[in-house]
């Protein structure tokens, strides 16, 4: 069962009327403002949702835009409508995995923001979808869900709450309950009758009408169809009337009255065309080709089905040739035997209209050879070098992804080397071999624990490309603890990490900030007498493209540690921070601005006070 007005936005409808008059009044509004701010926005989602059922090019473009305005404004209630609008389209022409994607986007960005409103609206969305796709198990639990919300927020008699049961009956319908559908649908048609909602009552009666159908009640099924479609031809209900001609059909046809049935049939088609109402147009066309092929109306028959299959092709993208080909055949045996009629009463014209006939097919034969032969040369030509130049992108490509992976593989080896150098292996063993002779043994076989972990880590991690954050501010961690050996208790660390970050979902290149730690505490802090302070902080960026790392010490200033380097005899020239660097530029390809920016801290007697270091890690 197909139902083509399940969606929950169906009963919104009529507010935005209310609002705009018509569909093309409001487009010209849309058009004639021109502020790009929240109030366009609206303008055009209204639109989008006035105009859910016809699937207007019209309406891709103003979802489209509204979309990306919502973005560029920060307007996260926009950017949800916009999405479910986008949806709605695609949902409308049956392009069901762009449907999926726009939906759960709309629905992720509602909870997140705790809207309740969108949050009902996207899981009735995704509910209508499973629903179609034949997943009721899945459809059932979003309707639940969405329905459980609306009745605890106080809307348990209100049109948001008819949508809900109307999607809900549509699902009782596809899976064969009928009773239960009708039963919802009866609530939805109580609460729209006290609201005054004509496109809701005429829904809600269609729906009851096309159940009985299917419970074979055909008499009842009409009882409710006709009101259906007076209301419908008052209120102008264009997008739903194609739906209920079809319902009237299906109807008088399993009455065996074809006669009215081809009419509701037919009328059914031609609003479903104007509207582009697919589904209708399915089904409609398919019961037309079966009453006119069934009466022998072979060449209408052929039309309908043409009509059918190009409709089905577009939905579910698989056409079947075998119907076609029946009626084609059976159309063309009357045109043949007309043929064979008329020449048996004139044979000299018929004779000398073969010989013409056979001319002209020798000569199409001719033809139709040597362009085929020449065809096939140009397109073994053509096949030839389009293989080359295939052959020449693969080669290309391939020289270009080496390239890459070497300058990959270079960068991770010199970061690998530069992680724990051996000056710091040896002050941390002979730190810990004091603490054993003299002493606390207790801290000692603690360092000498975390030591033990931390090189066991490094090890097990370097092979990795990419690490948990919590893992990764463990292994800093212990590091610090050997660290702070190095110093007379006047060495203090914290590491915070904002609370929008999973550090236990969000991963990271192993290994990157050791080294510029080991440098604020090597030239900030290893010179600087009293109090050593130094803070880590990892915040995610608003857009969540990149992690922002702040590695903070209050020591001696570059410029200072500068002097202390420049007067000492042996100068160690690290390449951690360039191979750092190189790794940071490869991860975040065409970002490479400011991914290292060194930040020298002053007091207010413009003296230095330390050192900041902001390093963006962009995120795959």
């Amino acid at each position: 069962m197909t139902k083509s007005l399940s969606l929950y936005l169906c009963l919104v409808l009529i507010s935005v009327f209310n609002v705009f008059g018509n569909i093309d009044s409001a487009a010209l509004k849309i058009d004639n403002y021109k502020k790009n701010d929240t109030i366009k926005v609206e303008m055009m989602v209204d639109y989008c949702v006035a105009n859910t059922f016809s699937i207007s090019d019209q309406m891709l473009t103003y979802a489209t835009q509204a979309f990306k305005l919502s973005k560029q404004l920060n307007y996260k209630i926009g950017e949800i409508r916009a999405l479910n609008c986008l949806g709605n389209y695609y949902y409308q022409q049956a392009i069901y995995d762009k449907a999926i994607s726009f939906y759960t986007k709309a629905l992720t960005l509602a909870e997140k923001k705790a809207d309740i409103k969108n949050i009902v609206i996207g899981k009735s969305n995704l509910a209508s979808l499973y629903t179609r796709n034949k997943q009721p198990d899945k459809a059932l639990k979003m309707f639940k869900d969405a329905d459980s919300l609306l009745v605890k927020s106080g809307e348990s008699f209100s049109q948001n709450r008819a949508a809900i049961l109307t999607n809900t009956g549509a699902l009782y319908s596809s899976i064969g309950q009928h009773l239960q559908a009708i039963n919802l649908h009866t609530k939805v048609l109580q609460i729209c009758e006290k609201l005054n909602i004509p496109f809701g009552i005429a829904l809600a009666k269609s729906n009851i009408g096309e159940e009985y159908v299917y419970l074979k009640n055909y008499n009842a099924a009409i009882g409710y169809l006709q009101p259906a479609l007076a209301v419908c031809l008052a209120h102008n209900l264009n997008n739903l009337v194609s739906n209920v001609y079809k319902n009237l059909g299906r109807a008088y046809e399993l009455k065996k009255d074809n006669t009215k049935a081809l009419f509701y049939f037919n009328k059914a088609v031609l609003i479903a065309k104007q509207t582009n109402n697919q589904n209708t147009l399915l089904t409609a066309s398919q019961k037309l080709h079966e009453i006119y092929a069934i009466k022998g109306d072979f060449k209408n028959a052929y039309q309908l089905a043409l009509l059918f299959l190009n409709v089905n092709d577009s939905i579910n993208g698989n056409v079947k040739q075998k119907a076609i080909a029946e009626i084609n055949t059976k159309y063309e045996t009357e045109k043949k035997e007309a043929t064979i009629k008329a020449l048996s009463q004139n044979k000299q014209i018929a004779e000398l209209k073969s010989k013409q006939k056979n001319i002209l097919i020798f000569s199409l034969i001719g033809a139709f050879i040597t362009i085929a032969l020449l065809g096939y040369f140009l397109f073994s030509r053509y096949k030839i070098n389009k293989k080359n130049e295939l052959l020449n992108a693969k080669l290309l490509a391939a020289e270009k992804l080496l390239a890459s992976e070497k300058k990959v593989t270079d960068s991770e080896i010199k970061a690998l080397k530069s992680q724990m150098n051996p000056h710091f292996i040896f002050n941390a063993l002979n730190g810990i071999q004091q603490q054993f002779m003299y002493g606390d043994k207790l801290v000692a076989n603690e360092q000498m624990s975390n030591f033990t972990y931390l090189t066991r880590q490094i090890l097990e991690v370097s092979g990795k490309k990419n690490i948990t954050l919590s893992t990764e501010i463990e292994i800093i961690t212990k590091y610090l603890e050997l660290e702070k050996m190095r110093f007379q208790k006047d060495f203090f660390y914290d590491i915070t990490v904002y609370p929008n970050i999973d550090d236990e979902y969000l991963r990271l290149p192993p290994m990157l900030l050791q080294p510029f730690i080991e440098n604020s505490i090597k030239h900030g802090l290893m010179h600087k007498e009293g109090l050593k302070k130094l803070h880590i902080n990892f915040e995610l960026s608003d857009n969540e493209e990149y992690l922002l790392v702040k590695i903070t010490d209050n020591g001696i200033g570059r410029k200072k540690s500068e002097e202390i380097k420049s007067q000492q005899i042996l100068q160690h020239n690290s390449f951690s921070s360039e191979a750092i660097s190189q790794r940071l530029q490869l991860i975040a390809k065409n970002n490479t601005d400011d991914l290292m920016v060194y930040i020298d801290l002053f007091n207010d007697e413009k003296q230095s006070s330390g050192t900041q270091l902001l390093v963006k890690i962009y995120l795959g």
